[in-house]
């Protein structure tokens, strides 16, 4: 488990080797595997995908389709290295919701899929440069989720960066808790 003073402190660089000094540390809320927990199974390799791509999000593109039971997304890089990241965060994502072992449970639009992680559906498929992510679901409420989000909170990852992953995302319009 990582405490607060462990979070101001080094992160790994873009390969996952060395150590690098962060520009920002990444808060609490973004840690937590489990309301109020500290870090959950396999969150250490996640937290080193997460964190490559933050800092390098400036080569990262995404689009977002939206489908009538959720989103298409397609999110790829030049950067053969980058590339790998997003595949290995995209992989680690799918089987954290698959397995319901929760990330950024601080965050609405984050805790809300990993409470209803049964009725989403993801499907990868890797493309050059990076991943189109088909992810769906047949309840209309987790559709808003879902949407919410690829629009709100990893595009904007992709767009802003670190200080992006240092808010949290609102549930969407129309979302019944």
């Amino acid at each position: 488990m990582m405490d607060d003073s462990m979070m101001d402190g080094p992160m790994m660089d873009r390969e996952g080797g060395g150590m690098m000094a962060s520009d920002a540390s990444m808060p609490d809320w973004m840690m937590s595997g489990e309301m109020g927990g500290g870090m959950g199974s396999g969150m250490m390799e996640d937290m080193q995908s997460i964190h490559t791509l933050l800092v390098n999000h400036e080569s990262i593109e995404r689009e977002v389709t939206d489908v009538p039971d959720g989103v298409v997304t397609v999110t790829r890089s030049d950067d053969p290295e980058i590339t790998a990241a997003i595949r290995r965060h995209v992989h680690q994502m799918k089987e954290r919701v698959e397995e319901g072992q929760p990330i950024r449970m601080m965050d609405p639009v984050f805790r809300e899929l990993f409470e209803n992680h049964g009725k989403l559906r993801m499907e990868i498929e890797e493309i050059p440069g990076g991943v189109r992510v088909r992810e769906t679901s047949d309840d209309p409420q987790i559709v808003l989720l879902i949407r919410q989000h690829a629009h709100r909170a990893v595009s904007e990852f992709v767009d802003e960066g670190m200080s992006r992953a240092m808010r949290s995302t609102p549930l969407p319009e129309g979302y019944a808790e």
